[in-house]
């Protein structure tokens, strides 16, 4: 006698855990050097990076200083047109 399909019912989905969604296994590895000249050399990359990226910033914001950037608050913006114009009369 031939029966019907069975039913199945779904899962139930189970509470995820912070360890779960972050193993510290696929975290990525950083390799220490134990040798004093590597760790020289990577104290001197580390803050050449940093100086790089400071003086690129720099760089970007003084050629990006002809836009129109305004400075200082609405207030002050407004005083200094009414002073400018006081002064033309």
């Amino acid at each position: 006698m031939a029966q019907g399909k069975i039913k199945l019912q779904a899962k139930k989905s189970t509470r995820v855990t912070k360890k779960q969604q972050n193993p510290k296994n696929y975290a990525p590895k950083i390799i220490k050097a134990k040798k004093q000249k590597a760790v020289a050399a990577q104290k001197f990359a580390k803050r050449h990076q940093a100086q790089l990226a400071t003086s690129t910033e720099k760089l970007i914001s003084s050629r990006v200083g002809h836009l129109e950037l305004i400075k200082g608050s609405r207030r002050e913006l407004e005083k200094e047109q009414k002073e400018a114009e006081k002064k033309k009369k």
